[in-house]
């Protein structure tokens, strides 16, 4: 009980708020994610075509990186190799200084937590500002993340209220739409300062050299947008080879981290603005840190890079459940935290971490990509034996213990003379010596079973020779045999419980996906479900009256127009007497923007099978229109409205493979307003990005060309259940 590992698991069990905190946050997270994957047609095959993808990419990962180098440095990306942290660090500060920086924004990123940039930053006299709401609170408490997905899973709300509290306004309440609402106004500021912004990346696909973020705040999409040098840190394991692998691996992704279909946000980010954009970084860079990755490559421990960092093993851990993300001293907890930390930092540092699992083989059962977490925690407790870093009573229990096994009568000896020990010593407490007396102070050993199980065998086999010689020709009776049978083929499916899936393969051919018969129909189904708010306008008229009934909320500010509109709204808004802002023929016009009540934009696609709103950046439709207003309306002309998240790849694959200053510089997928559930997993809608998202759909031929519903389909149907 003395190993560092111990003392702080003690240290977390002994914590009341801790485990009130955490037994709320992961049965919810699991309960959230069971029903997600119901939502898919096929979510083994789903599953099984991720893990196709994420083995693939690794057998062939020096031909992935060095198409995406190319493809980044097409796009205008400076990309930066560093072998370790303090090289990581020093391309991050030589950016800064090299821009005069003296504050910037971060979104989530465990890449910039595994090198400890913060510490660093503060030293160098430039101030961050984490603006995850679950980093900020952290960050504020002076503690480090304890969950891959929610950093402060372990602080209950009167906790989250206290420190706002004490750090941010003395007047905070302990709501959480309160506490959520004083973080975008105390953060609102900070973006619009920041001369840089720093993000993580959860893909980097090789074709078209994309980064891309998942986010629900809209905090991702600030940090990206508003300071004009954008800095990513990611390491190798983030890379996707194409666009349409991206999209399947996006399927899986928010369905086993937060429950969702597809998160608020998807930003895939391809460089830094063109000369037409109004609003985006001038510069971008990409920092790949290799952080002792590359010498697992190829051995027994290269499957923990096919993770794609959702924390569903972590939220069904009876060990992470129990003691929390801090009890493993690491950025990177639970069962897959308990691989990569010793990976990345060696066993000396993190050697004890792979012995705190229960080996219940629950990661691997709800792992997206199948990473068999529980072979890999053995193979690296046999390393840990095999460096002798055991303590010495441990190897010498273990010693004896294989010396007894190779020797059958002197292991039943033992087991004879443990029973008859056992049978002294069952029922009374207090009876041992030493540190095993506190134990035994308040628990009573059983009593042994009777016989053994070697015992229990031997008797079995004895009747079953007495029936097999009772049989007139001599074979064993064939209902003993068929039951053995049966026995054999349970015993074998029971061993294999939790580890089976991992053997399905990939389908051939094309997923299956659930029906949606009527695209407009479903789009404005799921749209609502997300908290969006869908309107279907029978006519024009329809859509100029719901347009400005939302522009009248907002009396004194003005509405933000994009120039891709397919009806006339500026023109409606100025008959009204409503103040509109144009796109700016010169900067962000970030200021202005900031007013706006509303901001109005086309689309150019939406999904049905998510209420999905596709959007990407260019001339005339800047970013800012969807980000900084209150409220965000997208008109929708129904014959952009595609069927399923699979068939946006192809369409995202030709856009965004352009010609250099053709591409747009930016693509968002934006799925309902912002949100969070950083605080005790309570939902608030409006973090960083609009509260509200509202969408007009137009009769077919109220838009440009695009595909007609009809024509988006999968070719590969099931019925939805």
């Amino acid at each position: 009980m003395t190993s560092p590992f111990n003392q702080r698991a003690a240290a977390a069990i002994a914590d009341a708020d801790l485990k009130e905190a955490l037994k709320s946050a992961t049965e919810k997270f699991a309960g959230l994610r069971q029903k997600a994957f119901e939502s898919t047609a096929a979510p083994l095959a789903l599953r099984a075509k991720a893990r196709e993808i994420r083995e693939h990419t690794f057998n062939h990962l020096d031909s992935h990186l060095e198409t995406l180098f190319r493809s980044l440095e097409k796009n205008g990306v400076q990309v930066h190799t560093a072998p370790d942290a303090g090289a990581a660090v020093g391309h991050v500060l030589a950016i800064a200084r090299a821009h005069g920086v003296q504050s910037v924004v971060k979104s989530k990123s465990m890449a910039s937590e595994e090198i400890h940039l913060n510490h660093h930053l503060e030293a160098a006299g430039i101030q961050p500002f984490e603006t995850d709401l679950g980093e900020w609170i952290i960050q504020l408490a002076g503690e480090t993340p304890s969950h891959l997905i929610a950093p402060a899973i372990h602080k209950t709300r009167a906790q989250v209220a206290r420190l706002f509290a004490e750090k941010v306004d003395p007047n905070a309440g302990d709501d959480p739409a309160e506490l959520t609402n004083l973080a975008r106004q105390t953060l609102r500021g900070e973006f619009l300062r920041a001369g840089m912004g720093i993000s993580g990346v959860n893909f980097a696909i090789a074709e078209t050299g994309t980064l891309c973020l998942v986010t629900n705040e809209g905090n991702g999409r600030m940090v990206t947008t508003l300071p004009k040098v954008h800095v990513a840190i990611m390491g190798l394991e983030k890379v996707v080879p194409t666009v349409e692998e991206c999209m399947t691996l996006l399927a899986v992704l928010p369905r086993s981290g937060t429950g969702q279909k597809i998160t608020s946000y998807f930003t895939m980010l391809t460089g830094p603005r063109s000369a037409k954009e109004a609003d985006g970084p001038d510069e971008v860079h990409l920092i790949l840190l290799d952080g002792g990755r590359t010498r697992h490559l190829g051995g027994a421990f290269q499957e923990a890079f096919h993770c794609i960092r959702c924390g569903a093993c972590l939220n069904v851990c009876p060990v992470f459940q129990t003691v929390g993300g801090h009890a493993y001293d690491s950025i990177y907890g639970g069962p897959i935290g308990s691989i990569l930390s010793p990976m990345l930092r060696g066993l000396d540092a993190a050697g004890e971490l792979p012995a705190a699992s229960s080996l219940c083989g629950a990661c691997l059962e709800v792992c997206p990509v199948f990473v068999d977490i529980p072979r890999m925690l053995l193979e690296m407790r046999s390393a840990r034996v095999s460096r002798a870093d055991a303590s010495l009573p441990e190897r010498a229990a273990f010693r004896a213990a294989g010396f007894a096994m190779r020797h059958p009568a002197l292991w039943e000896m033992g087991q004879s003379l443990f029973a008859f020990a056992l049978r002294l010593l069952a029922k009374k407490e207090g009876w041992a010596m030493g540190p095993l007396r506190a134990w035994t102070e308040k628990r009573a050993l059983p009593y042994p079973p009777r016989e053994t199980f070697r015992a229990r065998w031997r008797k079995r086999e004895k009747i079953l020779a007495q029936k097999k010689n009772a049989s007139p020709d001599g074979a064993p009776d064939e209902k003993s045999a068929n039951a053995g049978a049966v026995q054999k083929v349970r015993r074998a499916l029971a061993s294999g419980h939790g580890i089976a899936h991992g053997n399905i393969p990939a389908p051939p051919a094309i997923l299956p996906e659930v029906a949606v018969p009527d695209a407009p129909a479903r789009f404005l189904e799921e749209f609502a479900a997300v908290s969006g708010k869908p309107r279907r306008a029978k006519d024009t008229e329809a859509a100029r009256e719901y347009i400005i009934e939302i522009a009248r909320r907002f009396p004194d500010r003005p509405v933000a127009l994009s120039a891709d509109l397919t009806l006339p709204v500026a023109e409606w808004l100025f008959e009204a007497g409503i103040e509109t802002i144009a796109p700016a023929d010169a900067g962000d016009d970030r200021e202005n923007i900031a007013r706006a009540g509303v901001g109005i934009t086309g689309c150019a696609w939406a999904i049905a099978e998510t209420g999905t709103i596709v959007l990407y950046s260019g001339e005339g439709r800047p970013r800012l229109h969807s980000l900084l207003p209150e409220v965000h309306l997208a008109l929708i002309p129904e014959d952009r409205i595609i069927r399923h998240l699979s068939a946006l790849g192809p369409r995202l694959q030709e856009v965004l493979g352009g010609a250099p200053g053709q591409r747009p510089s930016c693509v968002n997928l934006i799925t309902g307003p912002s949100r969070s559930a950083d605080i005790e997993l309570t939902l608030v809608e409006g973090v960083h990005g609009p509260r509200e998202v509202h969408a007009i759909l137009l009769p077919a031929g109220g838009g440009a060309s695009g595909g007609s519903a009809a024509e988006n389909g999968s070719p590969f149907l099931l019925e939805e259940e």
